[in-house]
């Protein structure tokens, strides 16, 4: 029989594909618990037209991550904390904190995953960090400024 994954199943089949199991296997298991439905030629149409809209958001989206990474070249992002008189932050710099930064200063939104920091940043100072997303490689100055 014929079915289409609604989730994954280990060593059977990932969410969003179609495959032929035993029936006992799909009428007994895979159905009745929500894993699977029984491929008709609605559902296969269904399927596949959901599967093309998913796959034009996804490429949407990918499109707006890469301008967004494009649009930071160059770009100087200032992260204020809190410093010893020595220079020295009680809480380390990670990407979450620079992302945070620049979606407050440049007002853009993009996957923390992007943000390339090889280790958290210990120490007031400038900086540069890479950011890249597939193709999209730029680099842009950070500032670590002491607060109050």
């Amino acid at each position: 029989m014929k079915v289409i994954f609604l989730k994954d199943v280990a060593k059977v089949g990932q969410h969003g594909t179609m495959k032929d199991v035993a029936d006992g296997y799909a009428l007994n298991f895979l159905i009745p618990r929500g894993f699977a439905l029984q491929a008709t030629p609605d559902k296969i149409a269904s399927h596949l037209a959901a599967q093309k809209r998913e796959g034009e958001a996804r490429e949407k989206e990918h499109k707006l991550i890469t301008e967004a990474v494009l649009n930071l070249k160059g770009a100087r992002i200032e992260v204020a904390a809190r410093a010893t008189e020595k220079g020295g932050l009680f809480k380390s710099i990670t990407a979450a904190d620079v992302l945070k930064a620049i979606h407050e200063q440049k007002k853009m939104s993009i996957p923390v995953e992007t943000i390339v920091l090889p280790k958290p940043i210990k120490e007031v100072g400038e900086y540069t960090v890479r950011i890249a997303f597939g193709e999209a490689k730029v680099e842009i100055a950070l500032a670590i400024v002491a607060s109050a």
